[in-house]
């Protein structure tokens, strides 16, 4: 979905302070990423101007209806999977202004559209072999700084399953020792919903080889756990875009498939996917991942198909 080009003549919007108020709203009450919340406003400024632009006037949002975002639709090409995100951004909105700008909106217009039946995809993941592949060409840079750094962060991902952003936000103050040996972590998840992760023997390796180097080069008085440790960022927490630039570049020196499609959170749905296949409950799947549903876990079921190939040769064969 394009942005609305402005005319040269055109005022700026005057809703622009409010999208402001609304993006403070998410980060600072509702915990949202800066990423999350970042995309919340900019459907919703799309909205707002495509209003100004058919309607010649900023849209007051208590006379909004359904009609009028059907409209907003039909007049782009979108795909499924954007029109559902659109929807939930606007429904994100319209609550906001209820509840906190306290504008007389009576009932929310995005109730009377209604989302788009997403195909059925399964989570696109690494094998344990291919993940061992990434984390050996990580380790191989060709500086052993970076090497350490960059190998510590995908096994610690891979071990626990975190979404980037709630590796990037673990400071000290989060992580329990055992025996001095890191062994859980308090995690703070989607809607600041906080859950215990307990460390597997990879994330415990990891992280206690990057608290090493971390603790003797890291900015002494930084909280972040995964900071920078030299340069004019020191101190400051790896940026995600950074992790994701170079989570692409490890996997094309791998020479893993679809390298370029490779993502930090195709580690977690490989984290997810290597426990259901190690049998693993789906129950406990959902608690180590901060899934609300386990609607949401139960995909990965699905992508076990070992398991299924082994339930299927244990019939009885009756052919003669």
């Amino acid at each position: 979905m394009g942005a609305v080009q402005n005319g040269k003549n055109r005022p700026p919007d005057p809703h622009m302070e409010l999208f402001a108020r609304f993006r403070r709203y998410l980060e600072m009450e509702e915990g949202r990423s800066p990423r999350t919340a970042k995309e919340y406003v900019l459907d919703s400024a799309l909205f707002s101007s495509w209003y100004r632009e058919r309607y010649g006037r900023p849209p007051r949002w208590e006379e909004i209806g359904s009609q009028h975002i059907r409209a907003f639709l039909a007049s782009r090409e979108v795909s499924p999977h954007r029109v559902g995100r659109v929807l939930a951004s606007l429904r994100k909105l319209f609550r906001y202004l209820a509840e906190v700008e306290a504008l007389p909106i009576l009932k929310d217009p995005t109730e009377g559209v209604k989302r788009p039946k997403l195909p059925r995809r399964l989570p696109v993941y690494l094998t344990p072999p291919e993940v061992a592949r990434l984390l050996e060409a990580a380790y191989k840079h060709r500086s052993p700084r970076i090497g350490l750094r960059d190998w510590a962060l995908l096994a610690f991902l891979y071990g626990t399953g975190l979404r980037l952003s709630e590796a990037l936000a673990l400071t000290y103050s989060d992580l329990t020792y055992q025996d001095g040996i890191p062994h859980a972590i308090r995690v703070r998840g989607k809607g600041d919903k906080e859950r215990v992760v307990v460390l597997s023997p990879t994330a415990q390796r990891a992280l206690y080889q990057w608290l090493k180097h971390r603790n003797l080069e890291g900015h002494p008085t930084s909280p972040y756990v995964w900071s920078h440790t030299s340069g004019p960022n020191r101190g400051k927490p790896f940026s995600p875009r950074a992790v994701e630039a170079m989570v692409k570049r490890v996997a094309k020196r791998a020479g893993l498939k679809d390298w370029h499609r490779i993502t930090p959170h195709k580690l977690r749905h490989s984290y997810a996917s290597a426990l259901v296949e190690a049998g693993r409950g789906i129950d406990e799947v959902k608690e180590l991942l901060g899934h609300s549903s386990i609607s949401t876990t139960q995909i990965y079921v699905h992508v076990s198909r070992k398991r299924l190939e082994e339930a299927a040769k244990a019939l009885p064969d009756v052919m003669a």
